[in-house]
């Protein structure tokens, strides 16, 4: 460390192996946790003056946004985690069909006239051209809505990340991300499009990375301890820069650590936007870096919602992207005042960010229950109805459940004292089932979740520390990613209580 350098702006200030001697100590937190208090509608009002969340406080970085309509591509239908040229269905061209008149006169292709053909071999020809066409629009329909598993399973040959310096951030994001098979199958599908074009610098970083995980034809799809050799992912060098563009060092080695959590939120938010460019939508007019629609620009629009209740609603959405497709939910807060309408509002996320500090959550589950539990509002200022200040009621339910849903546990504070860390222990589960009082309807389906990754950081200071990954592959089996180390790791060891995000992939 430099003296003319703030050791609250340092994150890894100490070497791997200082790291590692404290990390293979036992845990303050492996102590049996007190027994948790029921939360409480009264005691929730946290100290103004500390606020928890990411590592500076930032949900992300400013990105150059988009918006528009989807447009998307169908021709590159993913089969085994590769582009099939040769599938009939992608190659059938409903322009060149061959149709007959209406008065049963000679058929025509262009200037070509042909003889009419016997009914029972017209009906089997249109029957197949049928047959094709409705399994095209189905995986056209697959595409759209973001199921690009499809009847594949996506093979990688686990391997580890070379940590040149204070990049184990980067690291531990990539490996989770890696978990996730549509953002796997998405980046084989595209990598080969964006290959020689300029524009897209994190698609063009990811697709490369993805294809350094191809596992060897030698290798048998049983050995699901097979792992490959550590290498540096110097691809993602340009988004580093463009993620912090004001340090100077990249992938050989950084003065500083970064946040985890911005990151992921950073690199997912420039592939949306990049995809979005990719398809040829159109820039986004306000420049305010979030790709956001409006389904009525500028107006309020009265909807009405459960026990069919209405209300003023004010609805926002991402562009359609393939991004938005896995990640992306819907969040419906409700303000109710007295005298005055319902004002509902809709937005989109791609990260829920959870508040674990208050002493009645002890897991995930609680702390979900936290986020949608009713808040006062003291001092709401109303406009329509009785005009002034009143007290207010707002609740937030999940409207749209993402494919994918990544949770944050807001561990860093920020406060008078400077930046600090919660080590307080917060238990989460293998399988998830979101319960109906989190949702704006209570008939939604799909609410059960199984872990497929998290990412956590070690280390007593939120000036300091280390990150490393757990991410499930294939035939379930779990490995921890310490940068260049790759280890075999059983469900208990998974289940640990210091996880900083947490990935759940929806059944």
């Amino acid at each position: 460390m430099t003296d003319h350098q703030p050791q609250v702006l340092l994150f890894g200030s100490f070497s791997e192996d200082e790291v590692k001697s404290w990390l293979n100590k036992p845990s303050e937190n492996t102590k049996k946790p007190a027994k948790s208090k029921p939360l409480d509608l009264n005691s929730l009002k946290i100290a103004s003056d500390i606020s928890f969340g990411s590592f500076n406080g930032e949900s992300h970085k400013n990105i150059n946004a988009s918006k528009g309509s989807s447009n998307l591509n169908p021709t590159g239908i993913c089969k085994n985690g590769k582009v099939s040229p040769n599938d009939p269905v992608n190659n059938l061209m409903p322009e060149a069909i061959i149709h007959p008149k209406q008065n049963g006169g000679p058929y025509h292709n262009g200037n070509m006239g042909l003889k009419p053909v016997v009914d029972n071999i017209n009906s089997a020809v249109h029957a197949k051209v049928e047959a094709l066409s409705s399994v095209k629009e189905e995986k056209l329909n697959n595409l759209i809505n973001g199921n690009h598993e499809m009847d594949v399973e996506t093979c990688l040959l686990p391997r580890g990340l070379i940590n040149s310096g204070n990049m184990c951030f980067l690291n531990a994001t990539l490996q989770a991300l890696l978990s996730c098979s549509p953002v796997v199958q998405l980046m084989q599908r595209i990598r080969t499009r964006i290959a020689h074009e300029t524009g897209y610098p994190t698609l063009a970083a990811f697709g490369e990375f993805v294809s350094e995980f191809k596992m060897p034809a030698s290798a048998s799809s049983k050995d699901t301890m097979q792992t490959g050799r550590p290498f540096s992912p110097a691809m993602f060098e340009v988004v580093l820069k463009n993620f912090t563009p004001d340090v100077p060092n990249s992938i050989s080695g950084r003065p500083r650590q970064e946040d985890a959590q911005e990151f992921l939120s950073f690199i997912m938010h420039q592939m949306h936007d990049e995809l979005l460019k990719l398809e040829g939508q159109a820039s986004n007019a306000n420049g305010n870096g979030s790709s956001l629609v409006s389904s009525v620009q500028d107006d309020d629009w009265e909807t009405v919602g459960p026990k069919n209740k209405s209300a003023v609603t004010r609805t926002q959405n991402f562009a359609p992207s393939e991004v938005r497709a896995i990640f992306g939910g819907q969040l419906r807060s409700v303000v109710k005042a007295r005298g005055n309408k319902d004002s509902a509002t809709v937005q989109p996320f791609f990260l829920l960010h959870l508040d674990i500090s208050h002493d009645g959550v002890a897991n995930i589950e609680d702390a979900l229950r936290l986020y949608s539990m009713p808040e006062t509002l003291d001092e709401y200022r109303t406009t329509s109805g009785k005009v002034g200040v009143v007290s207010a009621r707002k609740s937030v339910n999940l409207q749209a459940l993402p494919k994918i849903m990544i949770l944050h546990l807001k561990r860093f504070g920020y406060g008078t004292n400077g930046s600090t860390k919660l080590h307080k222990p917060v238990r989460f589960p293998l399988e998830l089932l979101l319960s109906r009082d989190l949702l704006v309807s209570a008939a939604t389906k799909d609410r059960k979740y199984t872990l497929i990754a998290s990412v956590t950081h070690h280390g007593r200071e939120a000036s300091k520390g280390h990150y490393t990954a757990d991410a499930c592959y294939p035939n379930q089996q779990w490995f921890r990613f310490d940068d260049a180390s790759v280890t075999a790791i059983s469900t208990n060891k998974v289940l640990h209580d210091q996880a900083y995000i947490l990935f759940y992939k929806r059944l």
